[in-house]
């Protein structure tokens, strides 16, 4: 309750309560100092992995950003669709959505390449919200993505290989994004 409290009135910023709530937790339910030790060893393979994707991402989310190939390539997206696809850039939005948030971050998509479509989709008469809504159409592919930290944790937790797991996900959560799709052009939304 009280690391609760310290959390929502900020009383020091949440990296240095976590830290302290948890040196305060393993110190009350293990007071031996080998069991602290083997509870940490039970969980740094999951540790490890998450913050070793954490750190990657960011680095290649940083480089694709700071060094502008998120608007050129936004750019040149736009520039392949063929004009004749302008009125329905909210299928291509959807459509593009599957790969793009699977091999790159969300920031990447949602601030860097998204709004590019968005205007394309101005230009054709396609409101800016039709283009957001058929962007979220890719989420339960990006979900089972290299770049979620969360998958490799529910990997490690269940005991079963990255390949594995993507193999046996991707074709599903593809399926998924596709019906989302054809909803949301069968009921109008895009």
């Amino acid at each position: 309750m009280v690391l609760l409290t310290a959390m929502i009135m900020q009383w020091l910023p949440i990296p240095v309560l976590f830290l302290l709530g948890a040196a305060v937790a393993l110190t009350v339910n293990f007071p031996r100092m080998a069991d602290q030790k083997a509870r940490i060893a039970a969980h740094a393979d999951n540790v490890l992995n998450v913050s070793g994707m954490v750190f990657a991402a960011a680095v290649f989310t940083g480089v694709l950003n700071g060094t502008g190939m998120v608007d050129h390539m936004a750019r040149w997206m736009v520039d392949v669709i063929p004009e004749g696809m302008g009125p329905h850039m909210g299928l291509v939005t959807g459509l593009l959505s599957l790969p793009l948030t699977y091999f790159m971050s969300n920031d990447g998509f949602y601030f860097g390449i998204l709004p590019v479509l968005a205007e394309a989709g101005q230009a054709h008469g396609v409101s800016s919200l039709e283009i957001a809504r058929a962007s979220i159409v890719g989420q339960p592919l990006h979900m089972s993505s290299p770049l979620v930290p969360a998958v490799y944790v529910l990997v490690g937790m269940a005991k079963v290989e990255f390949g594995d797991h993507t193999r046996f996900v991707v074709k599903w959560a593809a399926l998924t994004c596709l019906v989302v799709l054809g909803a949301g052009i069968l009921f109008g939304i895009i």
